[in-house]
């Protein structure tokens, strides 16, 4: 699946545009999103993903209207991403957090593995778990590996005693290299 919900043309911060998000599920599917790279070094890649359509990711929980933004992290060695959605005028909608596994970044994109389990942090601090009976059936049907489960259970211990001090940690680098629109 190709998504192409980010307005082409609108400028990255750097040479690398489209540079694409390339989501491996369990199963042996593959969703990709072309994204603008805001920042990339040998830790986190940050992009930019315009919605146009609004919706966001499957079953968002909340509005989130056309024009939002989503920047995206990624971290090479963490068992986390995180996504800060933004609406059309700059207010904070919802950040995302997805279990993941195997982050590679490169030159033309990033690249994980989804270990199936979301969280929600909302503006009001409410953080709300899903998925986590997709993992147990995963677990049941043998379609989930030991290691993958480790590293799911890790991400869900780490997002649920740091989530705010990861959240800060995105605020400060998107205020560091994340260019005013």
């Amino acid at each position: 699946m190709n998504r192409k919900d980010t307005t082409p043309g609108a400028g990255a911060d750097t040479d690398a545009f489209p540079f694409r998000e390339r989501k491996r599920k369990l199963d042996g599917s593959v969703r990709e999103y072309e994204t603008e790279l805001v920042h990339r070094d040998g830790r986190v890649a940050i992009v930019r993903f315009v919605m146009t359509r609004g919706g966001g990711p499957p079953r968002p929980p909340v509005e989130v209207q056309p024009g939002s933004v989503s920047f995206g992290y990624f971290w090479a060695r963490r068992p986390y991403n995180l996504y800060r959605m933004i609406d059309p005028e700059g207010k904070l909608i919802v950040h995302r957090f997805d279990a993941v596994a195997d982050v590679k970044i490169t030159a033309e994109g990033v690249d994980y593995r989804d270990l199936i389990l979301d969280w929600w942090a909302f503006p009001d601090d409410t953080l709300i778990e899903e998925d986590r009976d997709e993992l147990e059936g995963a677990i049941e049907s043998g379609t989930i590996t030991s290691a993958d489960v480790a590293r799911a259970n890790e991400a869900a211990r780490q997002v649920y005693s740091r989530y705010r001090h990861i959240i800060d940690e995105a605020v400060e680098l998107e205020r560091k290299f994340v260019r005013p629109r």
